[in-house]
């Protein structure tokens, strides 16, 4: 089994306070992700990050696009729109609890 360099619990540092991911896409180093979130409103949006390191904090951090005023009317959309993002990527499945 692969340890990598971080928890599943540095995905919802980012997310919108409320939001639910409904898929989450990773590299296969998992150094870069793609999450797509539903918002409390019900509309649905992306993150496209990398992680990185900061040396002065010492710690990882996704660093990226939030799109936070995007805002579609179904996850079907935005898998549509962002396809092209996906390649080489995998969907894995999260658990907000590790």
């Amino acid at each position: 089994m692969q340890r990598y360099k971080f928890s599943d619990a540095l995905l919802w540092r980012s997310m919108p306070e409320g939001a639910d991911i409904v898929h989450a896409f990773f590299s296969e180093d998992r150094e870069r992700r793609i999450l797509v979130y539903r918002r409390k409103d019900e509309t649905y949006s992306y993150t496209d990050q990398t992680l990185t390191f900061d040396d002065y904090e010492q710690e990882y951090w996704w660093r990226g696009t939030d799109n936070e005023l995007s805002f579609y009317d179904s996850e079907e959309s935005v898998l549509a729109d962002i396809a092209p993002l996906l390649g080489g990527m995998t969907e894995q499945r999260i658990d907000e609890e590790t």
